[in-house]
């Protein structure tokens, strides 16, 4: 580029501020706005911290593909980050599953994916009720480390982050767009990336864009005390459960198809209410209550989960394409809207790293032209 372009990149998750560093490192100016008090203290915070490989999709073979585009670049840019070499194995439900293990086998050599296949009785902690067990490379994530990494490398990249900043307005401007929160000016921008996720609809509809119907669901993870070492347990494929490692704290997640999502909706913006603490969905639910009823329905298939305390609970909002239950499809979707106002539909974690190379591609081809 012959001149230096201006780029505004609203949400600094962690889509977000891979996407504000790779178009730094392609010579734009930068300037990320995020409505919370930091980074990463939204969604990539508030979930099961796996980095996917793919083998939570064997319904969808492209969210796997797009899980094994990110993963290694994701593990080789934040290795302090991450937590590996523990036992991580999926297993095939005996009862209701949506996939065999037959299915799920042809699967993984469908994608590539290589695997160790277990000894059902020698795995410890002891399972029941499954039918396939099968060891993975799969690992997971600190955030707050994962934070602490990514706040370092937009301040050695000269980007400075506008926290606390609602970005609630947009509007064109000859071939660029002013922004604005809550009627404060935030400036002309030559683009803008919309990564707020749960949110992307609301500033591209202003545009007058057509925007999809989402499925946005509040989820609730318990986290837990458990005197196991570092395991991750996943009972495929339908309504069953995950456990994992929270990053390098010693605890666990939990998670359960049936229980963690403890309010659902389908439509096109995220309900207003979800984004205040004193009105989202939790304020309804009994923790201790739904501890019990998840820690109960996981102990089907662990008993010795049983003996596991609740510390906590990870909560907030996510948005995952409507209507997908067949296939579970979670992907990550790049959507130009016009040549320069993009939106990113997130899926996984890792994909944050093709996405942000895509999103730098885009624009600077668009401004090429």
């Amino acid at each position: 580029m012959s001149e230096q372009r201006s780029a505004a990149v609203i949400g600094c998750g962690i889509f977000g501020a891979m996407t504000a560093l790779r178009l730094a490192e392609a010579g734009w100016d930068v300037t990320i706005f995020e409505r919370l008090p930091t980074a990463l203290q939204g969604s990539s915070f508030n979930n099961q911290n796996r980095l996917h490989l793919g083998f939570h999709y064997p319904r969808d073979d492209e969210t796997a593909r797009q899980c094994i585009r990110g993963f290694e670049h994701f593990k080789q840019t934040f290795p302090e980050c991450i937590l590996d070499r523990f036992p991580n194995a999926y297993f095939i439900a005996e009862q209701g599953s949506m996939t065999t293990p037959g299915d799920y086998l042809a699967f993984c050599q469908r994608v590539g994916l290589p695997y160790t296949l277990l000894s059902l009785d020698a795995f410890e902690p002891r399972l029941q009720g499954v039918s396939l067990g099968l060891l993975c490379d799969e690992v997971v994530y600190d955030c707050a480390i994962l934070r602490h990494l990514i706040l370092q490398r937009l301040q050695d990249s000269g980007i400075k982050p506008v926290f606390n900043c609602d970005v609630t307005g947009i509007q064109r401007d000859g071939h660029g767009y002013r922004l604005d929160a809550g009627g404060r000016p935030l400036g002309r921008h030559d683009a803008v990336v919309n990564c707020t996720y749960a949110d992307v609809n609301r500033l591209t509809s202003q545009l007058g864009h057509a925007v999809p119907e989402y499925q946005y669901e509040y989820t609730m993870v318990p986290i837990l005390e458990w005197d196991q070492p570092p395991l991750g347990i996943t009972v495929m494929d339908g309504r069953f459960m995950t456990l994992l490692p929270f990053g390098k704290s010693g605890r666990f997640l939990m998670y359960h198809v049936s229980h963690t999502v403890v309010a659902s909706e389908v439509t096109h913006l995220m309900p207003s209410t979800w984004r205040d603490p004193a009105t989202r969905p939790s304020t309804q639910v009994d923790q201790q209550a739904l501890f019990r009823k998840m820690q109960a329905a996981c102990a089907e298939f662990v008993p010795s989960v049983m003996d596991a305390k609740l510390t906590g609970f990870l909560e907030g909002p996510r948005v995952v394409l409507a209507h997908k239950d067949k296939t579970d499809a979670r992907p990550s979707i790049l959507r130009q809207h016009e040549p320069t106002f993009l939106s990113v539909f997130t899926g996984k974690i890792d994909h944050c790293m093709w996405v942000a190379d895509d999103v730098t591609n885009t624009l600077n081809a668009a401004m090429r032209h």
